[in-house]
């Protein structure tokens, strides 16, 4: 089960962050004060437990996944090696080892039960509610993307090949799990962390963010319940509240601080250029973040790569994008309006979804200093599946290079793509990646390939 087996670029970015954000933890551990002291050498474990978390996380949520994910829903396209296969939808079970492992190791579920073991015993209860947000976003990102993995008997030293647990009941104990952090985060109590690179130990930040977890994890299930959009919708209208309140990843312009996407095209910058699809939206649309999201190509203008097409003189990233501190979004304040907006159309009340699709554009404004009114307002002439639709787009532009813009094309069939090869979408886009194949060789209960689902629970059709 735990057995690693890291690729390069993996390696690379994991070694880099954590060089830069636990160096400062390993030199306080040989403070004398901390050595003579039992209760800040407990400080300190709990913090270093954190740290390689926070790095972990990031690794997931802008590493391989975004990568890969960004080109099957055409932001991005693979235009040379390895990404190419991918744009045609060739993948295999050794493709994504890197991200199945650190599920669990290097910062994975394991650290976060050590840290919530450590910080239950010596009863700092805020903090241990900020260690279960994350294990709620961890879990809930992995099982979007594999659907039934281990989890109930993962982090257990008596059960060496763990069972996978059903998609939906990993949903339902991650519910409960944000709930109990919610509970924690809401008391305040005890010590927390100086090291907090999300939220600067904000509780009220924490408390907001699960809230809009919580509605994410409710519209992921929203495609075999409708009744979950009631539920997305109460928890949304509790969750982030304010640009900065959005979640993200950290990083600085020192090179081992630097973003994983920074790191991937340094060393392998013709891999990805921009997605056709995407730039043509933006042009066709005259949108501002077109300019913010790429940069021009060798012709002084904007262009994209088709699906599997392989060509690496369009467009690439933005030096926004590739700036080595560039923050990447893990859940914005906008993506909870576009929740509000969609879940609030699904229940029947138009007029709120209205309202919170246009306070989205005003945020997106506001995030990117955009002139007020240099994106779309949407006003009662948008109605029924022309309101959705819109809502939808709107989502896809924001989500960019966000794990969940995948998530939200299964569920939603929009924005409407052109597969690589033609054909149906639905069918030739992959709903699902197989199973790390490390995870199979040392656990009978994963199946291989030729037995794995091509869809997962929560995508039935």
């Amino acid at each position: 089960m735990l057995k690693r087996k890291k690729g390069a670029i993996g390696l690379l970015a994991i070694a880099f962050i954590i060089a830069g954000l636990v160096s400062g933890c390993q030199d306080f551990l040989n403070n004398p004060e901390v050595q003579n002291d039992p209760n800040r050498a407990t400080d300190v474990q709990a913090d270093q437990l954190f740290q390689g978390i926070q790095v972990g996380q990031f690794f997931m949520q802008e590493g391989g996944l975004a990568r890969l994910f960004s080109v099957w829903t055409q932001q991005m396209a693979g235009t040379d090696r390895q990404l190419v296969a991918y744009a045609k939808y060739d993948i295999t079970e050794s493709d994504h080892d890197d991200e199945f492992n650190n599920i669990y190791t290097g910062g994975g579920l394991i650290d976060i039960r050590n840290l919530i073991k450590v910080t239950s015993e010596n009863s700092w209860i805020a903090y241990r509610g900020i260690a279960k947000v994350h294990e709620a976003l961890l879990m809930g990102t992995s099982a979007s993307v594999w659907g039934d993995i281990p989890y109930s008997e993962a982090v257990n030293d008596d059960i060496a090949t763990p069972k996978l647990d059903s998609q939906k009941s990993i949903y339902d104990a991650l519910q409960i799990l944000l709930d109990n952090a919610i509970t924690d985060l809401q008391s305040g109590e005890g010590y927390l962390p100086p090291n907090d690179h999300i939220f600067g130990a904000d509780l009220s930040k924490w408390i907001a963010a699960a809230h809009s977890l919580k509605a994410r994890l409710y519209l992921h299930w929203a495609e075999v319940d409708p009744g979950n959009y009631a539920l997305a919708l109460a928890q949304a209208q509790q969750g982030i509240s304010f640009v900065e309140g959005s979640m993200k990843t950290r990083h600085s312009t020192v090179e081992s601080e630097s973003s994983v996407w920074y790191q991937f095209y340094r060393e392998r910058d013709s891999y990805m250029r921009a997605g056709k699809f995407l730039v043509d939206l933006l042009v066709s649309r005259n949108d501002p973040r077109l300019q913010i999201y790429f940069a021009p190509d060798d012709n002084g203008g904007y262009s994209g790569a088709e699906p599997g097409e392989g060509n690496a003189l369009v467009s690439s990233l933005s030096s926004i994008f590739l700036a080595k501190d560039h923050s990447f979004d893990i859940l914005t304040y906008e993506e909870n309006l576009f929740m509000v907006a969609e879940a609030a159309f699904k229940t029947g009340d138009e007029s709120t979804a209205r309202t919170a699709l246009n306070n989205a554009m005003s945020a997106i404004e506001t995030r990117w200093s955009l002139d007020v009114n240099s994106l779309p307002r949407y006003d009662n002439i948008f109605t029924g599946q022309a309101l959705l639709e819109k809502i939808c787009e709107e989502k896809y532009i924001g989500l960019f290079l966000n794990i969940e813009a995948y998530n939200d094309w299964k569920r939603t069939k929009m924005p409407i793509l052109v597969p690589f090869g033609g054909g149906d979408p639905e069918t030739s886009i992959p709903h699902r990646i197989p199973y790390s194949d490390d995870e199979r060789q040392t656990n009978p209960n994963v199946p291989p390939p030729s037995q794995q689902p091509l869809r997962n629970t929560n995508d039935p059709s």
